[in-house]
């Protein structure tokens, strides 16, 4: 709803995003004029792409291997955005979610997603040191933004907003102040190893099962103690099947409310495990909240091209029978944008 009494840059920002959720409810795409806009950036040694509102026409865009419509190093809109930082799942591609940054930078936002690279580590004795990184990299890419002077003057300076998914989701919970105890995540297993197999499996394992060969080494810092780091996330956070065992979430959390998308259907992080519990720790320290949607653990990736699927088994491309993913997006994406917002 827009508001008369509404400050101005909030009521700017309530009609927009009115009148996205309205564009997606009856399944309508947003005029030309106002398309989000996409960078690519590197800073020391860490990639990540940068949605963010733009008032450039639109044209078709790859973005390997999807096929996109953004305008491609246009200027971002006048005016201050809130920033959000995302965070891709295990073994991931921060593209991979080129979708719900397009929703969010169309809304208002400033989508900073940086590719992890660490993720080889995960699931052994350098865990730690791999979700560290994960962190380092969500800092860097964000000081990176901020400093850059396409983006400096146009970023609200607080609070800074996080959306995570499966690994990312305990990544955001680690840059809210979370702690990690890898000893938690050993006591669940040796308590639940048959019925979270996915997670506690090491061969493969839900940690290593996306991990592709190519992936280059990142500098990585000595972290004997890690996740002693400042808050990256002071705003809202959504954490959308997330991997929960392992997080301490006793240690003082940074963020102002907390959503939790559990999938019902979900066989990789189930929810009995790990959404589910996380809400309930949470709740006890900041005000949170809880949806459970229907579907399965891939589905908030976005579609891969059916040329692609033609010509290689992708597993994450998967759906079962008669799932409608993009419809599945749509729902998802309408629940982080009420949550972001404050509704």
């Amino acid at each position: 709803m827009c508001l008369n009494n509404d400050l101005p840059s909030l009521r700017i920002f309530r009609c927009w995003r009115a009148a996205l959720l309205t564009a997606l409810g009856l399944g309508l795409g947003l005029s030309a004029a106002h398309a989000a806009g996409f960078r690519e950036i590197t800073t020391q040694g860490v990639r990540a792409g940068v949605w963010y509102p733009g008032d450039a026409s639109i044209t078709p865009q790859r973005l390997v291997p999807f096929e996109t419509k953004m305008a491609r190093n246009a200027p971002i809109r006048e005016g201050q955005h809130p920033v959000v930082l995302f965070s891709h799942g295990n073994g991931g591609r921060y593209r991979n979610h080129y979708l719900t940054a397009q929703v969010l930078a169309d809304t208002g936002f400033v989508v900073i997603a940086p590719q992890h690279e660490a993720d080889y580590l995960v699931g052994g004795r350098r865990t730690a040191q791999a979700l560290d990184h994960r962190y380092v990299e969500l800092a860097r890419a964000l000081k990176a933004v901020r400093e850059d002077p396409a983006f400096r003057d146009h970023l609200a300076p607080e609070p800074v907003h996080g959306v995570g998914y499966s690994l990312g989701g305990m990544t955001i919970m680690l840059a809210s102040g979370a702690g990690f105890a890898s000893e938690r995540a050993e006591r669940h297993c040796r308590e639940n190893q048959r019925a979270d197999i996915a997670f506690c499996d090491d061969d493969p394992g839900f940690f290593h099962r996306l991990i592709q060969s190519f992936r280059h080494d990142p500098d990585l810092r000595p972290t004997p103690d890690p996740f002693r780091h400042p808050p990256l996330v002071t705003g809202r956070a959504v954490v959308v099947a997330p991997v929960f065992q392992g997080v301490d979430p006793e240690k003082p959390l940074s963020m102002a409310h907390l959503t939790v998308i559990a999938i019902d259907g979900d066989r990789i992080a189930k929810p009995e495990f790990h959404a589910h519990p996380l809400f309930d720790a949470a709740k006890q320290q900041v005000p949170a909240r809880s949806h459970t949607v229907p579907g399965h653990h891939h589905a908030f990736i976005a579609p891969f091209p059916k040329w692609l699927t033609d010509q290689e088994d992708i597993p994450v491309a998967k759906d079962p029978e008669g799932f409608d993913r993009p419809a599945f997006l749509r729902t998802v994406n309408r629940i982080i944008l009420n949550a972001l917002a404050g509704d």
